[in-house]
Formats: C-alpha cells, sequence, structure tokens
C-alpha cells in the first residue's frame, strides 16, 4: 500500500472511530489535547525566541526530512475535534507536510518531533534558564502524548503511519 493510500485509509477510519465514541471519552481525548496543545504553544515561543524562522528558512527545513512519520494519532486527532480537515499530505516532498514557506501544520497540531527538536542554532540561542524550562515542558509534554499511548492502541510517538501498518484492521482508538 502506498503512503498515499495508507494515509486515505488510516484518516478514513479514524474519522469513523473518533464519531462512534461515546461522549465520555471524547470528552477526555479535547481535554487531554487541550493540555497537549498549551504545552506546545509554549514551547514554541522558545523557538520564535531563538529567531528559529530565520535559522529554518536558511538551512530549508532540513531537520524535516524525516517528517513521514512524525504525524500522530494524537495531532490527527487535534484537527477531528475542533471539526477540521488536517491538510492534505504531499508525499513527494521531504515531509508530507513542508511546503516552501515553511510547516502547513499549526502549532498546536504539530507532531511531538517537530516541536521538540532544536537545531544547534536554535539550542545555542537559549540561555540556561531557557533550556531548563524547555526540557521540563519537553517532559510535560512528553507525558501528555504517553497518556495517549496507554489508552489507545493507535497512538505511539513513532507515527501514525507506522502504527498504522502494525495495526492492520484493528481499530486505532480501541483500548489496547
Amino acid at each position: 500500500m502506498t503512503d498515499e493510500n495508507l494515509w486515505q485509509d488510516s484518516l478514513s477510519r479514524i474519522r469513523r472511530e473518533f464519531a462512534a465514541l461515546p461522549a465520555p471519552e471524547r470528552e477526555w481525548i479535547e481535554r487531554n489535547l487541550q493540555i497537549i496543545q498549551s504545552l506546545q504553544r509554549q514551547l514554541h515561543t522558545f523557538f520564535q525566541k531563538a529567531d528559529g524562522a530565520r535559522h529554518c528558512a536558511a538551512c530549508g527545513g532540513s531537520c524535516c526530512a524525516k517528517g513521514r512519520n512524525h504525524l500522530t494519532l494524537v495531532n490527527l486527532l487535534g484537527y477531528l475535534t475542533a471539526g477540521e480537515e488536517p491538510p492534505d499530505p504531499d508525499f513527494t516532498a521531504t515531509c508530507p507536510f513542508l511546503a516552501p514557506t515553511g510547516c502547513r501544520l499549526d502549532v498546536p497540531r504539530r507532531p511531538f518531533n517537530c516541536v521538540t527538536f532544536n537545531c544547534d542554532a536554535v539550542e545555542d540561542a537559549l540561555d540556561e534558564a531557557g533550556h531548563a524550562d524547555f526540557y521540563r515542558l519537553e517532559a510535560q509534554l512528553r507525558q501528555a502524548y504517553e497518556a495517549f499511548d496507554r489508552r489507545y492502541a493507535g497512538a505511539t510517538l513513532r507515527g501514525l503511519l507506522i502504527r498504522a501498518e502494525r495495526l492492520g484492521s484493528r481499530p486505532f482508538l480501541a483500548r489496547p
């Protein structure tokens, strides 16, 4: 199965599974997504303070070259709970969500790896207190993602497409 087919199949299945969830389960997802999205916004401020956009433009986003596997069930649920569609991936690009102008995923719904990775230029721009704060928030964010991993068979930090291949026809939102 091609990446495009796997993506379309997974997206359709997750939409159906999400729509069928009972209200308390949807509320758990929404509550925990709010935590993740808040932490991701906070982490992004460090990137902004380090003039990260300038550094990314200078290298063309080379750290995004492995992005095929970064988007997770959590990120996709962020779009579905908001009643929005994720950007259409381009699997011919180095990252399916990277455009010439940068990442097409909004910060609160970007993959964990994308929000927590700092290249040397960004890392060097942070002072000691900035490093400590960044990595404290990164640990909190990891724990929030891991709560989804423990709750749903389709959740993992290894990426949605990898998990989809391993799940086969089993539901993404089933309890492990």
